[in-house]
């Protein structure tokens, strides 16, 4: 007790031992408080609704809010006991800057002020301006400033009467001054002046899309009446003849699918992002780009460690490094793009979305067949700046990459695709309520059926990822698509209980089969045991007639034949189609890679283009009659499709 009277005692006389210069300083802040039931020159006038806006009216002295503060208090928190004089002076010469804006803000002859109305307070300036210059709380805490998230209309209207703000020095003496805690106005929205900045964490390049997610209405689950009897809605599908074409070579051949509006886009954006990255445009031609292509077409086919060493003194190629020089190409490595940055857009792919489009645009004009397959194609990637568009699937020989949903012909000719972005994957396609309210391989199958030119009596071979009852049934029904294939054991809806078990079915022997039927909604579903029990499903096609295919048995050491239904038979015929196309592509697959994530998905999309080339060129040789020679197909997939610089 006795050191807390000393401090007590020790600090109070620090208040009194002002020096003159700090009581002069002292009594001017004084000054600026007014008197209790003082009233100020606007108590007579009508305040709109502007006005309210911009004025922040202090509130009334009750019980609830806080008394106001005492002269000791004031020079407490203005630091003014402090011994340091630089940092009153900063404190004088800030406010005094604050004062001349203000001031000069009050006798704008375009804005009206109170200043400009009333004499006293001009004489009362004057008076100011030859007295030394007082630490006076800026007017900016009284204003509500227009916040960043405001609309450009709420912006103007606030902006718009910020000349009727009156000076401090005017208003000192009438407007009392509130606390900055107890401040309150209508409407008032968060300064950005005030606003604490985003971290380097929270901070995104872009702006964040707010997506409302409708109400997703599940289908309705078919509740089929199965029963073990003969399928009454079997149907014939007959392949398409297709007519011969005039002879073209093989540029225009690639040239349908990677035309030549596709290659000025690459032109036109990679110019651009150079120009954006740089200040300045790399001025890069349509010629530039097809002895690129040509370079990346060559190194699918002549393969070396690192693509420098086309341009080695050891291992230069001749066929490459006469095109164009290494540093050339480096430049056009490192610049090619295929989208505006600046383009404020949430798809995932938007770097690539423009090229995507074109060439599918391109693969849908080819003439179709009548039996197509739905499968998941793979890009290879494993890079970590993909983000979550890097997929991983156990059953495909590159397991990590982007994952395409491709619909091919049973000759590996891709006429459609769709890649996965999660969300984003339907981002341009439509689907009715009952179609949402099926599941991601239902929908992919409906997204990819859509675009077949004539659709009635086409057949659609998929697996068991896609494969659903509801499926099945909507696509006979809506569309008159054929469809066929193998279906998980919890999407049977009832039919795993009129099948035997797989236990019983091995006890039958390899090649045994079990068939249940329901021709209300036409469909068959067929379980086969080989060297494990499968199950499929089908709208056109059942067991009969039971065909035989030859099998290896361990036990008697030689093939045998064994007994299949026809429907399983169709399955494996049908099913190829993407599979095929994935092959094809990896036998000279372009080693195109970088730190840029869709690098490999342009790749891709220039290998589709030289395998559908190829793959078309053959079937019109065939519609010709002409024998297929298998020298002139690799020339037509690995030499002439890379003499791009020829055209």
């Amino acid at each position: 007790m006795a050191n807390r009277s000393r401090t007590s005692a020790h600090r109070k006389p620090q208040i009194h031992q002002l020096s003159i210069q700090q009581q002069r300083r002292a009594r001017h802040l004084v000054a600026l408080v007014p008197k209790p039931g003082a009233k100020s020159d606007l108590d007579d006038s009508e305040s709109s609704a502007e006005d309210e806006l911009q004025y922040c009216p202090r509130p009334t002295h009750s019980d609830s809010s806080s008394p106001p503060p005492s002269l000791p208090s004031l020079i407490e928190n203005l630091n003014l006991l402090s011994d340091d004089d630089n940092e009153i002076n900063q404190v004088v010469a800030s406010t005094s800057l604050v004062l001349h804006s203000q001031s000069s803000l009050s006798t704008n002859p375009c804005s009206p002020s109170i200043l400009s109305s009333n004499p006293s307070a001009i004489r009362q300036l004057q008076c100011a301006e030859a007295s030394p210059l007082s630490p006076v709380p800026p007017l900016l805490d009284q204003v509500c400033l227009p916040s960043p998230l405001a609309t450009s209309s709420q912006k103007h209207s606030l902006l718009a009467t910020s000349s009727q703000v009156p000076s401090p020095l005017a208003t000192s003496s009438q407007l009392p001054l509130p606390r900055a805690s107890n401040l309150t106005c209508h409407n008032q929205v968060p300064s950005p002046l005030f606003a604490p900045s985003p971290s380097a964490a929270t901070r995104s390049k872009r702006p964040r899309v707010v997506t409302i997610k409708r109400k997703v209405i599940p289908a309705k689950r078919l509740q089929p009446n199965w029963r073990c009897c003969k399928f009454t809605g079997s149907a014939e599908v007959k392949d398409i003849s297709f007519e011969p074409r005039e002879e073209k070579c093989a540029i225009e051949y690639f040239k349908l699918f990677f035309s030549d509006d596709i290659i000025s886009l690459i032109v036109q954006q990679t110019n651009i992002y150079s120009t954006q990255t740089n200040g300045s445009s790399i001025n890069i031609t349509e010629d530039d780009i097809k002895d690129f292509l040509a370079i990346l077409l060559f190194t699918g086919v002549v393969k070396m460690h690192a693509y420098t060493d086309y341009w080695s003194k050891i291992l230069r190629y001749d066929k490459v490094a006469d095109i164009m020089t290494l540093k050339k190409f480096q430049l056009l490595r490192r610049y090619i793009h295929f989208n505006d940055n600046f383009i404020d857009d949430d798809d995932r792919y938007h770097k690539v979305r423009p090229l995507l489009q074109k060439i599918r645009e391109n693969c849908l004009k080819v003439e179709e067949e009548s039996r197509f397959s739905i499968d998941e194609m793979m890009v290879p990637h494993k890079g970590t700046r993909a983000g979550s568009r890097k997929q991983y699937v156990k059953n495909k020989p590159k397991k990590w990459g982007f994952k395409i949903f491709v619909r091919a012909g049973v000759s590996g000719i891709v006429y459609d695709f769709l890649i996965y972005g999660g969300d984003d994957t339907f981002r341009f396609n439509s689907f009715t309520d009952e179609e949402n309210g099926m599941g991601l391989g239902s929908k992919v199958v409906l997204a990819l059926a859509k675009s077949i030119h004539q659709p009635a009596c086409k057949v659609l071979c998929f697996d068991n990822f896609f494969t659903s009852i509801e499926l099945l049934q909507y696509l006979r029904n809506e569309y008159g698509i054929f469809a066929l294939g193998t279906i998980r054991s919890n999407r049977l809806r009832g039919a795993e209980k009129k099948l035997p078990t797989d236990k019983n079915l091995k006890k039958s022997g390899r090649g045994s089969h079990a068939q249940v039927v329901c021709n209300k909604n036409k469909i068959v579903v067929v379980k086969w045991y080989d060297n494990k029990c499968v199950t499929a499903a089908s709208t056109f096609v059942d067991a009969h007639p039971i065909q035989n295919v030859v099998r290896y048995k361990k036990a008697q050491g030689r093939k045998m034949p064994v007994t299949c239904p026809n429907l399983i038979k169709e399955y494996n015929t049908d099913m190829g189609g993407v599979d095929l196309a994935d092959m094809l592509i990896a036998l000279y697959r372009t080693p195109f890679r970088g730190h840029r994530w869709y690098l490999p998905i342009f790749s891709q999309m220039l290998d589709i283009c030289v395998n559908n080339a190829w793959l078309l060129y053959r079937r019109h040789r065939e519609a010709r009659h002409e024998a297929r020679k298998t020298q002139v197909a690799k020339n037509i997939s690995n030499r002439n499709f890379r003499k791009l610089t020829q055209i």
